[in-house]
């Protein structure tokens, strides 16, 4: 087993502190941090081992709670829709005209995007999962693959049964991957009748699967679920047994009260996607309530038809801005707790604490920021790097990525990948799913 020792000027750790190290030190062995920490405590070295150095801010991996990457074949279309037209109208004809291999080309060049903005781990819930798997081991990208579940739209899946039972092969054909995780994607309570949901539930029960699921999105989701059952939509869930385990709600932009508690109460997480919320005017997430609460959340990009970018920096940036319209109040959602929102508490938000910190035990996912990028000055302390990244930073600040310790983004560019035949073979797709 060989060492890595990653000497940075400055390191974020991403302990409960945030605590920012200048130098500090990063050991990777096996994929893994063996240490971490300011670098006059660093331990002696074992022999055989490297180092490589760096100049700028090294911080964990980026953590996109909620996307749909391969929808680059669908960016920019659909353009001013509220949700529910955008998807009748546009996404769902287009989609039905997918195939395997549009998937895998697209998964590949958005998965290449993400690491090019730092974001070391994805949760995705999108078509063709084993397509989606295999870009993400090629790539590097860490990957919960969420099999979607869907009722009534031309997508060529099957019925429920057949969706499920696909979603089970998927999974046992990944068990144990060190990049690939699979779960299951019921697309939204107001899209799937309450048997689709209700064996949705039976699976996640009885093979232990993680779940991602849209939920009170738009405000006439909500209208509909009650007028259908008299419960909100997160009790509606609960209700059909669908909030244990491990759970990300995407979204949750229309929230009670008694709705922040039950997700509290069931550890639920939460994917916030300002960006996609603020484009399809679906209103504002009760971030502040929901962190107070206990329910950790994450920052999101959506998919890249939502929001058009896959840029998790911009997505901090609309975080922290809507937090404090919404509180008429300019501490509501201060910037290291929007740093915190992309690290430790979005892996929290997934049920994986070995994710989105440096710390001894965690998986070995680091990304070196230019502290030097457009944007970045000036500093008159160390804290200031923290305030430029967020507020000031994206991919271009991001020169190198490694993921289990293995690099995959070096000098700013993403290895093995060449995203310019990429880019030319998503046009093609593109305009024949437009048709």
């Amino acid at each position: 087993m060989t060492t890595t020792r990653h000497h940075c000027a400055h390191l974020l750790t991403g302990d409960a502190a945030m605590t920012l190290h200048s130098p500090g030190v990063v050991d990777v062995a096996d994929g893994r941090v063996a240490w971490s920490g300011p670098t006059a405590d660093a331990p002696a070295l074992p022999e055989g081992a490297t180092e490589v150095r760096h100049a700028g801010l090294v911080v964990p991996g980026f953590v996109n709670t909620h996307c749909h990457t391969a929808m680059v074949l669908l960016r920019g279309a659909g353009e001013g829709l509220p949700v529910p037209r955008w998807l009748d109208e546009v996404m769902w004809p287009r989609e039905s005209r997918l195939v395997a291999d549009d998937v895998a080309t697209s998964m590949r060049l958005g998965g290449a995007e993400l690491l090019r903005g730092g974001v070391t781990t994805t949760v995705e819930m999108y078509f063709h999962g084993r397509q989606q798997a295999e870009a993400a081991e090629e790539l590097g990208l860490r990957a919960l693959v969420t099999a979607p579940v869907l009722e009534g739209t031309d997508h060529g899946l099957g019925d429920v049964a057949d969706q499920l039972a696909a979603t089970a092969e998927l999974a046992d054909a990944w068990s144990d991957h060190p990049l690939v995780e699979v779960g299951i994607g019921p697309h939204a309570a107001y899209s799937l009748s309450r048997s689709a949901l209700e064996q949705v539930a039976g699976l996640t029960s009885e093979r232990g699967l993680p779940l991602t699921i849209h939920v009170a999105e738009d405000a006439g989701e909500g209208d509909q679920i009650m007028a259908r059952t008299g419960l909100t939509v997160p009790a509606y869930l609960d209700e059909l047994g669908l909030l244990q385990g491990r759970v990300v709600a995407a979204h949750c932009v229309h929230m009670s009260d008694d709705d922040i508690a039950l997700f509290a109460q069931r550890g639920v997480g939460v994917a916030h996607c300002p960006g996609s919320n603020g484009k399809h005017a679906s209103g504002i997430a009760r971030v502040r309530e929901l962190r107070a609460a206990g329910v950790p959340v994450g920052i999101a990009t959506d998919g890249p038809a939502s929001s058009n970018r896959l840029d998790v920096l911009e997505e901090a940036r609309l975080a922290m801005r809507y937090a404090r319209l919404r509180d008429h109040d300019a501490t509501a959602l201060p910037h290291v707790e929007a740093l915190r929102m992309l690290t430790s508490e979005a892996a929290d938000a997934m049920g994986r604490p070995d994710l989105g910190r440096l710390l001894p035990g965690s998986r070995a996912d680091l990304v070196h920021v230019d502290v030097e990028h457009p944007g970045a000055g000036p500093t008159t302390g160390p804290q200031d790097h923290l305030t430029h990244l967020v507020w000031g930073g994206g991919a271009d600040a991001v020169r190198d990525v490694w993921v289990e310790g293995r690099q995959v983004v070096a000098d700013g560019e993403v290895l093995g990948v060449d995203r310019a035949a990429l880019a030319g073979e998503l046009d093609r797709i593109a305009a024949r799913l437009a048709g």
